[in-house]
This record gives C-alpha cells, structure tokens and sequence, in this order.
C-alpha cells in the first residue's frame, strides 16, 4: 500500500507540481487552507506533511503547532519562499523535521521525502493500532498514551516486534532484565498484568496471549 502524503498548498501550479512528483510512489492529497487539513487529518492521520509557511488565514508556523500539540510522530517538512535562517529555525523549533526553501528541485523534494518516511520508520513501529516510538519511549493507541513505564515500554516493544510469535520467558528477561536478573519470576507477570490493565483503559482488546510454561504472544486481532 501506498503511502499517504497531505501537501497543504494554496498556489495550484506547486500542487500539480507535487501531484506530478508522488504520483509513482505516494497517494497524495492537497489542501489550499488550514480548516479543510485538519478536517482530513482528524479522520486519517497521513505517513508524511508537506506545509506551505505562506498560507492565506492561517500561516503554516501556527498549523505546524497545533499539529504537534497531538501529534509528535508524524514527519513535517516545512516549505517557503522564505530562505532566510530566522524562518528556518522558527520552523524547526515548532517541531518540523525538514525545511525546503523555494524553488526547489524535484529530485531534492523526493530525496526528502525519502529519508523523512526513512527516518520515522526507524523509530516508530506499528501493529493494530498500537504506535511505539523508540525516540521518546512511549507506546499509544489509537493516539491515546498508554503511559507506560520504560520496563512496560520495552515488553509492548519486544512483543509488538515478534507479533505472531510466542516469545519465551528467558529471552523476555534477557531482553528487558539483562542477562544477571536474580528477581523474583513472577516480576515478567506482574508487568504482563500491568500492561494489559493499560491496553484495556485505552480501549484496547486483549492482544497479549499467555503460552503457559512458555512466555507470551502478541496477537493482531
């Protein structure tokens, strides 16, 4: 499946420029104002945003904030005519990952995009609904944190990682106790319990099965 790009762009000539350019690889939906992005993005969260800095009503600065007072995960490259370093670091520090100043070339866009989609997927996974960001070490669903601990963090992880798989009990504590661990064995229930407590007040089904006198199983139900 395709990945979903939002470019918000009010000039048509530079949204036919990006519907050329993604048309191959990405599906890509655009949007000239502020009000009509977030009535999309409130129903389908995209793999990537483009942001035009120079918007009518609503300039990009302040959409790129509101989009992060929900949403730190997904990549935003900020795009302007405006090349000057002020507006590049205004950019960064409200939480874009890239800054593109126009004109660019298409290559360079794409080369972009490229290692945006590149990066977050290196740091954040996701299964059925459940989204771990390995960069701040919190684990949600459906957009909710499920304020886990950094020992429940690493369960969910290791578990999410093998899904369909039943990972065995040493290699839990291996992987998340170290290989010295001289606690008592129940701890690995516990934190099993734990963490299911905290799926289920998200809203979550029960996708953690245990194997008795194995280990446990991550599930997509």
């Amino acid at each position: 499946m395709k990945e979903l790009i939002y470019v918000v762009e009010d000039d048509e000539g530079m949204q036919e420029v990006y519907e050329g350019a993604f048309e191959e690889e990405y599906q890509t939906r655009t949007f000239d104002n502020g009000r009509d992005f977030f009535e999309a993005f409130n129903v389908k969260k995209p793999d990537l945003i483009i942001l035009d800095i120079m918007l009518p009503e609503t300039d990009g600065f302040t959409i790129l904030s509101k989009i992060r007072e929900t949403d730190q995960k997904v990549p935003i490259i900020c795009v302007s005519a405006k090349s000057d370093e002020i507006s590049f670091v205004k950019g960064l520090n409200k939480g874009a990952d890239d800054y593109m100043a126009k004109p660019f070339s298409i290559l360079e866009l794409l080369a972009r995009v490229k290692a945006n989609l590149r990066r977050s997927k290196l740091y954040v996974t996701n299964a059925n609904g459940f989204v771990i960001d390995n960069n701040v070490y919190k684990a949600y669903y459906n957009d909710k944190d499920l304020e886990l601990t950094l020992k429940e963090f690493m369960l969910l992880k290791t578990l999410t990682g093998q899904a369909g798989v039943t990972v065995k009990r040493d290699d839990l504590f291996r992987e998340i106790w170290g290989e010295d661990f001289m606690g008592e064995t129940r701890t690995l229930d516990m934190h099993v319990a734990s963490l299911r407590e905290k799926i289920k007040q998200a809203g979550g089904k029960d996708c953690i099965v245990t194997v008795r006198g194995i280990g446990y199983r991550f599930e997509n139900k």
